[in-house]
C-alpha cells in the first residue's frame, strides 16, 4: 500500500459547487478533480530564478485570502504528489495551505472560462475531463523524466 498524506486548506465556499459540476465528468468526481487541480498546478509551475524571482518576490503574487465564507478541504494525495505540491509551494513562498487556495481559484478561473466557451455542445464536460486527465498524465511523465535526469 502507498504510504499517503493529507493536505488540507481553506478556499471560498463558492467553490464546492464548481467543483461538483466538473466533478461530474471524472470518474471519482469531486475528490479526484480535486487531486488533478493539485497536482496540474504543481507540475505546470516553473521554477523562476534569478531577475525573474526578485521581481516576483518584490511585486508579489500574493493575494490575501479571505477568512469568511470558507470551506475546509482536504485530500490524500501519494506521499511524492504531495512533496511536489510542497516544493512548488515553497518556490513561491507560500504555505501549502495558500498555494493550494490559490491553485483552487486559478483552476475555477480557467475553467469557467472553457465552460461559457463550450456549454452548448454535447459532452462537453466529459471532453473537459478527458484532456484534463491527459494534460496532467503528460505532465507527471514530463516530470518523471526529468527527475531521473533524462534529456527531454
Amino acid at each position: 500500500m502507498t504510504e499517503t498524506k493529507v493536505i488540507s486548506f481553506r478556499a471560498h465556499k463558492n467553490l464546492e459547487s464548481w467543483l461538483i459540476s466538473a466533478g461530474s465528468g471524472f470518474k471519482g468526481g469531486k475528490t479526484e478533480i480535486l487531486k488533478l487541480i493539485l497536482i496540474r498546478a504543481a507540475l505546470e509551475q516553473t521554477p523562476v530564478g534569478g531577475l525573474g524571482q526578485l521581481l516576483e518576490h518584490i511585486v508579489g503574487n500574493n493575494r490575501q485570502t479571505a477568512i469568511g465564507d470558507t470551506k475546509v478541504y482536504a485530500i490524500r494525495l501519494p506521499i511524492p504528489d504531495s512533496r511536489i505540491i510542497r516544493d512548488a509551494a515553497a518556490a513561491k513562498r507560500q504555505g501549502v495551505s495558500e498555494w493550494c487556495a490559490s491553485a483552487l481559484f486559478r483552476w475555477y478561473e480557467a475553467f469557467k472560462q472553457y465552460k461559457e466557451a463550450h456549454q452548448e455542445q454535447d459532452g462537453w464536460l466529459i471532453e473537459y475531463s478527458r484532456l484534463y486527465r491527459e494534460k496532467v498524465a503528460g505532465l507527471s511523465d514530463v516530470y518523471a523524466q526529468k527527475a531521473e535526469g533524462a534529456v527531454i
